[in-house]
């Protein structure tokens, strides 16, 4: 009787343990999903979930404030999210704050995170839909990282035989790499380019230097080009003396001009002589006539000085 008694008082103690045990557990449940207390509903959109499930965490500020309620495809491109979350959350989450679709750890399960929006915009109610912004899929980095992973071992592969065959060969590359002599040399041109590189500074700064005193007017060249108003000046007064003096020179030829037209048409002494050629044979034996005039005229002059009746008056006259 007395084992019975204590068999069955036992038997009470763990069933009413146990259900303590649930009690608690069923609290602390729901207490993390927020059964108990008074919750909203907010929605959004995604092109591809990545795994997401419903009763994954959604996460606001890096805190769990709510679980994926239900997933809906809406079409070939859409997927709608219905989210459950505490309803003391409506005053820091606005219109405008964006879901994404992220991972709890670098290989956790796929979570909503929830950024916050800007402190202008509204607060979301129930049944509000937040944009949603396309998240890191884990999958693709994954198969991008494969990729790149081949990629690099196909490098080395060609690497190590380039490598190879330059070690083989002992060609020009290899002489290259390995001549010392060669290095030198490469090593003191270097030092030469460098010397070059600074004598052209050199050069650049003096050329500065003149441009700039060619800038302030310093130098015939620069007062040439900063002078301005006296370069002006002289330019716009010999400007003004071309152009009197192609007034006069066609002034002249319009002169010369009208003279030829007259001596062509007979006017004048000139035309005369020019178009007339009795005149001119006039003018011809007038001119010889003078001349033997002249030769006379000089050798009776010779004869009276000879003469004594005038000799002496033309000493006298060649002594004054």
């Amino acid at each position: 009787m007395d084992k019975e008694t204590s068999h069955r008082i036992r038997l009470g103690i763990f069933i009413i343990s146990g259900l303590i045990l649930l009690i608690v557990g069923l609290y602390l449940i729901g207490s993390n999903r927020n059964i108990f207390g008074r919750n909203i509903t907010l929605y959004t959109t995604f092109y591809n979930i990545s795994g997401l499930q419903v009763g994954n965490n959604v996460r606001f500020s890096g805190i769990d404030v709510g679980t994926v309620k239900k997933l809906e495809i809406v079409n070939d491109t859409t997927v709608k999210v219905t989210m459950q979350m505490d309803e003391n959350l409506t005053r820091f989450i606005r219109i405008n704050s964006v879901a994404s679709i992220g991972t709890d750890g670098l290989m956790g399960n796929k979570l909503i995170n929830i950024d916050p929006g800007t402190q202008d915009a509204q607060q979301i109610n129930d049944g509000t839909t937040i944009p949603s912004s396309k998240g890191v899929d884990t999958e693709q980095m994954l198969r991008t990282l494969n990729q790149t992973n081949q990629n690099v071992s196909m490098i080395s592969d060609d690497l190590r035989i380039l490598t190879g065959n330059i070690n083989k060969s002992r060609g020009t590359l290899y002489t290259v790499l390995m001549d010392t002599t060669l290095a030198y040399s490469l090593k003191h041109t270097l030092t030469n380019i460098e010397v070059i590189s600074s004598n052209l500074g050199n050069f650049t700064s003096e050329l500065s230097a003149v441009v700039k005193g060619v800038q302030d007017g310093q130098g015939t060249l620069g007062g040439l080009l900063n002078d301005s108003s006296s370069i002006s000046k002289s330019f716009k007064n010999s400007l003004v003396q071309i152009e009197e003096s192609s007034k006069n020179l066609n002034s002249i030829t319009l002169e010369l001009k009208t003279a030829m037209d007259k001596i062509n048409s007979g006017q004048g002494p000139a035309g005369v002589l020019a178009n007339d050629q009795v005149a001119a044979e006039h003018l011809k034996r007038t001119l010889a006539n003078l001349d033997s005039s002249s030769a006379n005229f000089n050798e009776n002059m010779k004869a009276l000085q000879g003469n004594f009746l005038f000799r002496k008056y033309f000493r006298k006259k060649e002594g004054k």
